[in-house]
């Protein structure tokens, strides 16, 4: 009788276990897109052609430019783009805001969903 008790709790708790795993493990993956994959970094690469077009049209076709991404709380995807151009540095806030408008005006849309853009300019 002993024995069959051990082995009934046993499996009562494998079973528990495994669902919880299995529980996790799904909701988990539901919340965060797998941000690595080659689906967004093609969309991310084309975002970055098309800055560096404005850019290039603007005279900064030599600027640096670094995208940077996070999943925030919702499960979408909230992005930075930092500029590097000793040029920008020198513009007066209302130029800058203006190019910012530019750069920003064309946001990385995933799966019909607008992202979050933010703009930085690094300083020299």
């Amino acid at each position: 009788m002993e024995n069959k008790s051990y082995i009934t709790v046993t499996l009562i708790l494998l079973v528990t276990f495994f669902l919880a795993a299995g529980i996790r493990a799904n909701g988990r993956s539901n919340r965060i897109p797998d941000i690595t994959g080659e689906y967004y970094r093609q969309i991310e690469n084309e975002y970055l052609a098309d800055v560096r077009q404005i850019l290039t049209k603007n005279g900064f076709s030599n600027a640096g430019l670094s995208l940077t991404k996070q999943v925030n709380e919702e499960g979408g995807l909230d992005y930075t783009l930092s500029v590097h151009h000793r040029r920008i540095d020198k513009m007066d806030e209302t130029k800058r805001a203006k190019l910012t408008d530019m750069i920003t005006e064309n946001d990385i849309v995933i799966d019909g969903r607008k992202t979050s853009m933010a703009v930085r300019y690094i300083e020299y």
